[in-house]
């Protein structure tokens, strides 16, 4: 419903008239293109999210690892994405690995995309300004936050003295001691999964594998453009990087769902740098259709394809179980029937 309401927007703020005037100018061939490329962006950030459960030690076969992924399809449209945090519990379920350990993969998926989509922004900035600063500064600013990354995963926070000892005293309350002690592991169950993910191969890695997929997309957008009309030059791709780039950060801090709204106004405020406004807000409407709502109806199909996942524990026996009497490698990722964590 946001969507649509969003889209009348770009329509009343575009002229309706205008924007028919526009689709009518359109080559429609170009749709299969922007999916494509749409789908290349898909495919390399699922090779990032296959090597990230191979590092938290979740070994998922090829299939139920796509079908998890493209379900995080039908869960970017959440406030914020967060609800793609849902997919360490489907991995959970599928591979017998602690869903709090997984947990950091979705964190490390946003931080490097984002990265990705910083840099991608400042390069499209820089091709229209002709200047190399705008490409430089968010460089920069990518070092320092996958530094600080890495940091964090190879260290750990020792807490407070104060926080220190009111946890220690909770600990030792009768009524407390359970919910404290799984507290307590699920915290470092937390901390272990990102400590090998965050290391510096792993973000140096993501980030070259977000440069090549946000690319692509932005790619996606470039032909649209061109398929309007306009010389696909330069300038053109400047304009297709710094507008699809920045309009997908502002729909992430947005927090709207699907980042709706904020994204649509970014990247056709942007486009209206080169373009009239009715090509900009047909467009955007495109780009959109092709690289979130397409997705999103794939991802819905994947979550129906992962429906034994939501089965209640035992209620028709554990899935992960289940996967175990096929022969599959959860050895190391069973949870301890003591402890209740991976071992």
């Amino acid at each position: 419903m946001i969507a649509i309401a969003v889209a009348v927007a770009v329509g009343l703020w575009s002229d309706w008239h205008k924007l028919a005037g526009a689709f009518d100018s359109f080559a429609w061939d170009a749709i299969p293109i922007a999916i494509g490329l749409t789908a290349v962006n898909a495919t390399i950030r699922f090779g990032k999210w296959h090597y990230y459960c191979h590092r938290i030690g979740a070994y998922p076969t090829l299939s139920e690892s796509a079908l998890i992924f493209i379900a995080g399809f039908a869960l970017t449209v959440t406030p914020g994405k967060t609800g793609e945090f849902l997919k360490a519990y489907l991995l959970s379920r599928r591979t017998g690995v602690d869903a709090w350990r997984a947990a950091p993969i979705s964190l490390a998926e946003r931080a490097t995309d984002g990265f990705a989509v910083f840099v991608l922004t400042g390069t499209g900035l820089s091709i229209i300004w002709h200047t190399a600063w705008p490409v430089a500064i968010t460089l920069a600013g990518t070092v320092a936050g996958c530094s600080l990354l890495a940091l964090l995963g190879g260290t750990r926070v020792r807490l407070p003295t104060v926080v220190s000892g009111l946890w220690t005293q909770l600990s030792s309350h009768p009524r407390a001691q359970r919910v404290v002690a799984m507290a307590g592991s699920r915290i470092r169950d937390t901390a272990d999964g990102a400590a090998m993910i965050f290391d510096v191969r792993s973000l140096v890695l993501a980030f070259g594998l977000g440069l090549l997929s946000w690319g692509a997309e932005s790619l996606a957008l470039w032909y649209a453009l061109h398929a309007f009309g306009l010389p696909a030059d330069l300038d053109l791709l400047g304009y297709a990087l710094a507008a699809l780039n920045a309009g997908t950060l502002a729909g992430a801090v947005s927090l709207m769902p699907g980042g709706a709204g904020a994204a649509e106004a970014t990247i056709a405020g942007i486009l209206t740098g080169t373009v009239s406004p009715a090509v900009a807000g047909a467009a955007t409407l495109i780009i959109r259709l092709c690289t979130v709502w397409i997705g999103a109806l794939l991802g819905l199909g994947a979550l129906v394809a992962l429906r034994d996942c939501f089965t209640p524990v035992g209620a028709s026996g554990d899935t992960a179980v289940q996967h175990a009497s096929r022969g599959l490698p959860l050895e190391r990722n069973s949870p301890s029937p003591a402890t209740g964590r991976g071992e």
